[in-house]
């Protein structure tokens, strides 16, 4: 697309009128045939896509959730580099390591003389594995149609078992997997087994722990502040909110004789977005299973049980969050077995889940659940090869965000978390939520907290067309405007965290205004402020109403109706060439990507810059909204939402291009 502008009276650019009360009662012309020409001189031959339409993208289905809520969709198949074993086993030394755990947590020595078989004996399973109401120790009674069997076997070198002492002094366990890591020392477990309103003292991994040898690689000690799961998920009530993410890794301490336990029993490769379809699946556990007078007591051998596993779906039921899970159906994997790995892979074994996820496992003898393995589980995997706590994740899955009909930012939580204060990303969502998200820094993938403005609701979802952000009351906050399907056009001054304060009507319900197909707000030679609002027409003219505040501003018309501007599909506002006056991004029906910077609506100062050709990618980028996310002081930055639910920021764009790529939220 050739977008060079011209000011030729043919043109009709950058006339200052008052609209007629013909253009007020009547309907812009919409054109059908495709654009031929500049978008600022549509008497050219250039066209923005030589006459082939962008491909259809499927319209998601309602929500079944609110958008506040995510679900993990799967990514493509990777593992973790594995690490060779090590040979058999060297005899833990009498000498305690000088890496011992400081503090409440105990030096190896002295929790190797603590741990011994009897306290092992005595541990039962976490709180969240306890029987129901009602059951006597097993699930839930019923078996499922078809099982594999299981039997009980000494376990493999990887695979052990955690046991520490929680603040009722009652002894606990759980069971775990190593998995390589550059520090060789990541145990994989499910994130129920500790939850964060339980301490665990004492804690110790066990590998290969069995009850004719309960310490035959002896153990290795974790130190307090070594969990690493995601924050939403150890927060309260998270096990039922957030059945998608019931994973952890724990970094260990060496045992007393230095030995790092990857070293000493190897390592079984995390394998990530692997599917669900594994005909030969192995599942571990440790069961808690009755004696012959038909109490309850530890039976420290492991489950063994190959079986297919397949994926399970589940809606939202009983307080508990629905999803997506890898599902195996074996005998006898009772209450006690969470956190043992499903392995696949023979030879060359990878681990894709553990027991846990939906009811944290499931709540019947002879079916097991986990949460899949996918981009949330590598970035807590991340986080502990890094020794840093995982930060919080409030953006929702791709699955929602194909659900955010609108997006606009601004100053909206003006107490954030980082000195230069960020914008705000306001989402106008399908179901009429509207929720904040708080910007922050990089760290904390730039965005900390969801803010919820307005519950879903019929009025929003049915009627509100588009929204946008500006500084229309010049308070340095944030207002926003909003067009209504009759056509009205709303301002809510200085949207903050505790929602809105007081309505304006800004335009009475019409004809004309039905027909704004695209709004923007800037700083477009008006003022200071960024209260300069841009309309494209359904008739491809476009217009920009400078100093809007309790009233339209002054109308510039920019470009007369024309077939080019109908395909401006979006429009967006930021300051990437950081002057005074702010740029114009226009995203094309053809996937051009197009930044007029200085635009001011009237004179010919402003220049054009092609970020992206024509091209399929960018013609499934369904909204771009500029904004300030980044280090520096410029609103340069571009949030870009595809149509698989992609969320994308590009950061720090000038002229030259749209900026480094973030992706935010992975399809």
């Amino acid at each position: 697309m050739r977008l060079r502008h011209s000011l030729a009276a043919a043109t009709a650019i950058a006339a200052v009128f008052v609209p007629s009360a013909a253009m007020a009662d009547s309907t812009p012309t919409v054109p059908t045939a495709s654009p031929s020409g500049s978008p600022l001189n549509p008497s050219a031959s250039a066209s923005p896509s030589q006459g082939a339409s962008p491909t259809a993208t499927p319209t998601p289905s309602t929500p079944s959730s609110s958008p506040s809520s995510g679900s993990a969709s799967p990514g493509s198949a990777s593992a973790t580099p594995p690490a060779s074993p090590s040979g058999p086993p060297a005899s833990p030394s009498a000498s305690p390591s000088a890496s011992g755990t400081p503090g409440d947590a105990a030096p190896a020595t002295e929790l190797e003389k603590f741990w011994t078989p009897e306290r092992m004996a005595q541990a039962v399973p976490v709180q969240e594995d306890q029987p129901l109401p009602g059951q006597s120790g097993a699930r839930r009674g019923k078996a499922v149609a078809r099982t594999s069997p299981s039997h009980t076997f000494e376990g493999i070198k990887e695979v052990g078992t955690f046991f520490w002492q929680d603040s009722d002094l009652q002894y606990r366990f759980c069971a775990g997997t190593v998995v390589p890591s550059p520090d060789k020392d990541l145990v994989l477990t499910a994130a129920h087994c500790f939850d964060s309103t339980d301490q665990q003292k004492k804690l110790v991994f066990v590998p290969k722990h069995h009850r004719a040898d309960p310490k035959p690689y002896g153990l290795f000690p974790i130190k307090v502040g070594q969990i690493y799961a995601d924050p939403r998920y150890l927060r309260k009530g998270g096990d039922h909110d957030y059945t998608d993410l019931d994973f952890a890794l724990l970094k260990t301490e060496p045992r007393s004789d230095g030995k790092r336990v990857q070293d000493v029993v190897g390592a079984i490769p995390i394998g990530y977005g692997t599917g669900f379809d594994h005909p030969k699946t192995r599942v571990i556990g440790y069961p808690w299973l009755p004696d012959d007078d038909g109490k309850y007591k530890p039976h420290q051998d492991p489950l063994d049980c190959t079986s297919p596993m397949k994926k399970f779906t589940a809606a939202s039921s009983g307080g508990w969050k629905g999803g997506t899970f890898s599902q195996i159906d074996c005998d006898g994997y009772v209450r006690g077995t969470s956190g043992g790995p499903f392995i696949i892979g023979g030879d060359h074994p990878q681990v894709i889940g553990v027991t846990g996820g939906w009811q944290t496992g499931g709540h019947s003898d002879d079916t097991s659940y986990s949460s899949y393995f996918d981009t949330d589980l590598k970035r807590i995997y991340d986080a502990a090869v890094a020794g840093k706590k995982p930060a919080p994740v409030v953006l929702p899955a791709a699955s929602t965000w194909q659900h955010a009909k609108d997006i606009a930012s601004g100053f909206f939580a003006l107490d954030g978390p980082v000195s230069e204060d960020r914008m705000d990303m306001f989402v106008l969502w399908s179901d009429g939520e509207l929720t904040i998200y708080r910007g922050a820094d990089k760290g904390l993938n730039y965005f900390d907290k969801e803010i919820r403005v307005q519950k879903p609701n019929k009025l929003w979802a049915e009627h509100a067309m588009q929204v946008v952000a500006g500084d229309f009351t010049g308070d340095n906050g944030s207002d926003l405007l909003v067009l209504w399907t009759d056509g009205e056009v709303t301002l809510y001054p200085s949207v903050d965290e505790n929602g809105f304060h007081g309505e304006k009507q800004i335009v009475a319900p019409n004809a004309t205004w039905k027909h704004a197909e695209e709004m923007t707000a800037g700083r477009y030679g008006g003022n200071k402020w960024q209260d300069d609002l841009v309309v494209r027409w359904s008739d491809g003219e476009l217009t920009v109403y400078q100093n809007t505040g309790t009233s339209l501003g002054k109308e510039i018309k920019v470009v007369n109706p024309n077939k080019t501007w109908t395909h401006a599909v979006e429009i967006g506002s930021g300051d990437y060439t950081q002057g005074d006056t702010w740029d114009l991004v226009v995203r094309w029906s053809d996937g051009e990507l197009t930044l007029y910077d200085d635009f001011t609506g009237s004179g010919d100062t402003w220049g054009e810059h092609k970020w992206k050709a024509p091209n399929d990618l960018w013609e499934h980028a369904m909204l771009v909204t500029g904004g300030d996310f980044s280090d520096n002081p410029w609103p340069d930055d571009t949030l870009v939402r595809w149509s698989d639910g992609e969320l994308s920021l590009y950061t720090e764009g000038n002229a030259s291009g749209i900026g480094s790529e973030h992706q935010l939220v992975a399809p």
